[in-house]
């Protein structure tokens, strides 16, 4: 048996680097180790404005939890959003977002 693969395109980098009528772009990164350096990686490898990092290797948090703790990154800053409900660290992503979109 012989399966051909094919490499997904990658959907955030390609609508990160729109010449024309880019929007603010985030990207998420669940990580199990070195959860900066790989999240900082992305940002700037993507050309993302903003990235959104966990670390799912935390028992509790994540995937199959309705809790989880996030730090959003963009260049030249963070912002630890520490440990909530989803519900609640999805409006504090959104508040981040607009803080840098108001400031831009």
């Amino acid at each position: 048996m012989q399966i051909a693969m094919v490499k997904n395109p990658d959907i955030i980098a390609d609508v990160a680097s729109l010449s024309t009528s880019r929007p603010f772009t985030v990207g998420f990164a669940a990580e199990t180790q070195d959860v900066e350096t790989y999240a900082l990686d992305k940002l700037s490898r993507k050309n993302l404005d903003m990235i959104c990092a966990n670390d799912v290797s935390v028992a509790g948090q994540g995937f199959n939890s309705d809790s989880n703790a996030i730090t959003v990154y963009w260049q030249g800053g963070q912002q630890a959003l520490g440990s909530a409900k989803k519900i609640e660290l999805g409006r504090a992503i959104l508040e981040c977002i607009s803080a840098k979109l108001i400031n831009a």
